[in-house]
């Protein structure tokens, strides 16, 4: 006897768009989906050209921040989606800083101290890569938002081509302990906020300063460049990482004061990044070296083990905070009158 077929779901009806509408959905909480997902998908409809087959990457983008963010408020950890834009202010302030020094200390000094053939009046193609960087910058400061983000996703695409166009091209490149740690950041810039303040707007001409007046002050200290080359800057790299980190902290804990708790959450964030920057030197430090650097190895080792760790602390708060989200509820609950819907304390003062 044939079985009838089963009703088809929401999600298998209606236009192709309407149906990738529907999958994106998927990354809200399931009660918010039954409660709100119908308003949703029938407001894009009606923004939207109705020959379109694919939803525009703005609308998906938009949907699934929106979903990651009511998640996390169900897990009472909202600090972190807020955190997003400030992770991602240090991040760029950080690069730039970064982005200076490396472009006056390393990259304008002759390529025949090192033996390298040169990528013009430069050592290598990052030159290309950390003018990417300030460009971004001068967009933050000037087109601040969606074309701020726009320019740190072109940064970040600079930064991931550059070993294949080294590669193709047979032209040097900056060490993957100087590109992965401006990966991770690069990552979080494209969370750069939509509004942000005068304060906000005027920090990456002052980590261009920042940058340039450290590169002057090493050259003046010992009279003329100290970082030849790339291979000399693993310990400037982690110095770079542990201020990052400590500035994020700082301003951390001055918010939490203020009941504020974005701060620590952008420090959170930032772990893995700041970690990256010190990958060379723990790597020398846990593993040894060979012929003054780390095998290949056992660099791969490290990064992969500052990787797991951050993720690892990241989900762990998370994990903590939803935790005292449950306990908060059920004592709300149990402190709750069954016929009233009162608190105890309500119902003895009416």
């Amino acid at each position: 006897m044939n079985q009838p077929n089963p009703t088809p779901g929401p999600a298998e009806t209606g236009s192709p768009l309407e149906r990738r509408y529907r999958r994106l959905l998927r990354v809200y909480p399931r009660p918010y989906q039954a409660e709100r997902g119908e308003e949703i998908v029938e407001t894009y409809l009606d923004l939207v050209d109705p020959q379109r087959r694919w939803p525009s990457p703005h609308d998906a983008l938009d949907l699934l921040g929106a979903g990651l963010r009511e998640r996390l408020r169900g897990y009472g950890a909202l600090g972190l989606a807020d955190a997003l834009p400030l992770a991602a202010t240090a991040a760029l302030n950080t690069l730039i800083a970064l982005a200076v020094f490396l472009l006056l200390q390393v990259e304008v000094d002759d390529p025949r101290i090192t033996g390298l053939d040169p990528v013009g009046p430069f050592q290598t193609l990052g030159t290309v890569t950390w003018l990417g960087w300030l460009l971004v910058g001068v967009t933050a400061t000037a087109l601040p938002g969606r074309w701020a983000r726009y320019a740190a996703a072109g940064g970040l695409l600079l930064t991931i081509a550059l070993p294949p166009a080294a590669a193709l091209t047979g032209q040097p490149r900056p060490p993957l302990f100087v590109l992965l740690p401006t990966v991770a950041l690069g990552l979080a810039t494209l969370a750069l906020p939509t509004h942000p303040s005068r304060v906000g707007r005027s920090l990456p001409p002052l980590a261009a300063g920042f940058g340039t007046a450290v590169s002057l002050s090493f050259a003046a200290q010992n009279g003329g460049k100290v970082f030849t080359s790339y291979r000399s800057t693993p310990e400037i790299l982690a110095m770079v990482g542990g201020l990052m980190l400590a500035v994020a902290l700082i301003v951390g804990l001055g918010r939490a004061l203020r009941a504020d708790d974005t701060g620590l959450w952008a420090t959170l964030l930032l772990a893995t990044p700041a970690g990256l920057f010190g990958a060379n030197q723990l790597t020398q430090a846990v593993w040894g070296s060979r012929g003054g650097a780390p095998t290949p190895t056992a660099f791969i080792a490290t990064t992969a083990a500052i990787l797991l760790t951050g993720a690892v602390l990241l989900a762990a708060a998370v994990a903590s905070q939803a935790a005292r989200q449950r306990t908060a509820r059920q004592r709300a609950l149990a402190s709750t009158c069954p016929t009233c819907g009162q608190r105890p304390d309500t119902t003895a003062r009416t």
